[in-house]
């Protein structure tokens, strides 16, 4: 009987992979270190582990839940491209980053009176490694929430307003209408996820000298003072 590749591997080889393999997932939707999807992806990963352990203390389980909640938000804050206030950002920023996931996982295994003595332990080392990070790689940011204030983001939104409505008729007419499929192919037709969360084309990996040939001459709807938003663009393109 066929068990798959990582079914047919040792346990504790497996479940690393498998853990490894949901946070760089995580990073990779938002393109950075930290993100909107890392809190739920982490969560996920704790319960991986958990599964595998076979139990957890209250900390681990609370942190693993309370995890997914959080992370569903965030998830969600993704797809639609909502604003996420600091409380996030800071939870995710402190708590649920793959580092402080990581550091959770690997001290879960002691339990003393029902829970994890190295838990707060580990999330601090975690935070305070998070805080040397950021200030290690400056000016490159590698945590990435969308825009930086709620201002910000309402601007974006009423700039595409604004600016994209024969984007959205392209969108929605599809390429029988010629004005509004020569408006997409260039800068203006970025994503609502680019014009939303501040940044531009580039950031999706459009190519290079897509949108030149663009007779319109439109500008992307949103303000973009670099071409990366973060530190893993390039990389996960590489990949």
């Amino acid at each position: 009987m066929y068990l798959g590749l990582l079914s047919s591997l040792p346990w504790w080889i497996a479940a690393p992979l498998i853990q490894l393999a949901v946070l760089v997932f995580g990073m990779a939707l938002d393109e950075t270190y930290v993100n909107r999807t890392t809190v739920l992806t982490g969560a996920i990963g704790v319960h991986i582990h958990a599964f595998v352990a076979g139990e957890v203390g209250l900390f681990v389980g609370l942190y693993a839940d309370i995890g997914l909640l959080i992370g569903a938000y965030g998830l969600y804050a993704y797809v639609t491209d909502a604003y996420v206030g600091a409380a996030f950002r800071i939870v995710a920023f402190f708590c649920y980053s793959p580092l402080s996931v990581f550091l959770v996982i690997l001290t879960a295994g002691p339990i003393l009176f029902g829970v994890e003595p190295l838990f707060v332990p580990a999330l601090a080392a975690a935070g305070y490694g998070n805080v040397r990070l950021r200030e290690y790689l400056a000016p490159n940011d590698p945590y990435y929430f969308g825009p930086e204030s709620e201002a910000a983001f309402e601007a974006a939104v009423e700039a595409e307003a604004e600016t994209g409505p024969e984007v959205q008729a392209g969108t929605a007419t599809g390429p029988s209408n010629a004005t509004a499929a020569t408006a997409t192919d260039g800068p203006a037709g970025t994503s609502g996820r680019a014009s939303a969360d501040g940044g531009n084309a580039a950031q999706f990996g459009d190519a290079p000298g897509d949108g030149d040939d663009d007779p319109t001459g439109a500008e992307p709807t949103a303000a973009s003072e670099s071409t990366e938003r973060g530190i893993l663009p390039q990389f996960m393109r590489r990949i």
